[in-house]
């Protein structure tokens, strides 16, 4: 099992073709399961799990849907969504703080 498939790689920074996901697997997922995505946020939403962050490219995304089938996860739905760091219409002041909303 490949534990980097949800971790980008950091060369060179973010670039322009960053998008944000939102992945929902079936069921609530142990602390050794989350531990399987590191640079993104898990928060529960029974009976769901919701796990949203930043895909690189295809290939990224890509990878990030083979470690949950690795993990055995079913994947109820995959969207992606407005970056919740990214000002809206040009006005940094009105964009959302970003926060880690990963339960205890």
């Amino acid at each position: 099992m490949d534990n980097c498939a949800a971790t980008p790689p950091s060369p060179g920074g973010p670039g322009p073709d960053i998008r944000h996901y939102e992945f929902r697997v079936s069921g609530l997922l142990s602390e050794r399961t989350r531990g399987a995505f590191p640079d993104m946020t898990v928060v529960d939403a029974p009976p769901e799990t919701v796990i949203v962050g930043d895909v690189l490219d295809d290939a990224h995304l890509y990878g990030v849907l083979g470690l949950l089938q690795d993990l055995g996860l079913r994947l109820t739905a995959l969207r992606q969504v407005p970056d919740p760091s990214a000002p809206a219409d040009g006005d940094r002041a009105t964009a959302p703080a970003r926060r880690d909303r990963r339960s205890p």
